[in-house]
């Protein structure tokens, strides 16, 4: 696809299908057909298996020859795939890449580094249900970052999230503003 704007999107920790993951964050594979059918050039991508954000350095190596191309970059994530979509942000700040959308899906409270100068929108969806220890974070900009940056609760669990079609719907749209 030959779109003027590239999204990765990343699952959570152990996320993605069998044997890379072991289910979880699934429905971003549906937000990554919904945004190739809206023209957006969309893959979805293991931030890391077992461990953490192993995947992180690639990624971003391969935003970064994204955005050299000039087109727009999207990165958005899921759990600990949204804490690596900030860490990949920040591995293109050192190289003065910008982001244009950055979006997490519940972020964890305990690895989501704080939100990079470079980013031009940061948008982040976030769930405080008593008795749900996962995610629970929000975005935290950088003292530098002169981009806008909105943390909005939703009232979706974490592990459904992923799922929400109100939410693939605004990401649809925020996509979609990167398109003109």
């Amino acid at each position: 696809m030959n779109s003027p704007v590239r999204a990765f999107l990343i699952y959570g920790l152990i996320g993605g299908p069998f044997p890379y993951g072991l289910g979880y964050s699934l429905g971003l594979d549906g937000l990554r057909d919904k945004l190739c059918a809206a023209g957006i050039d969309a893959t979805t991508h293991v931030e890391g298996v077992l461990l953490p954000h192993t995947n992180v350095g690639w990624l971003a190596r391969q935003a970064a020859d994204v955005a050299r191309e000039g087109r727009k970059l999207l990165l958005l994530g899921h759990s600990m795939g949204a804490d690596a979509a900030v860490k990949i942000a920040s591995r293109l700040a050192r190289e003065q890449v910008p982001v244009d959308l950055l979006i997490g899906f519940d972020p964890t409270t305990f690895a989501c580094p704080q939100v990079p100068p470079n980013v031009k929108r940061a948008l982040c969806f976030y769930q405080k249900e008593f008795g749900d220890f996962l995610g629970r974070g929000q975005f935290s900009p950088a003292r530098d970052f002169a981009g806008e940056c909105l943390n909005e609760r939703v009232p979706y669990r974490h592990k459904k999230m992923d799922d929400a079609p109100a939410l693939h719907d605004r990401v649809l749209a925020e996509a979609g503003k990167l398109l003109t």
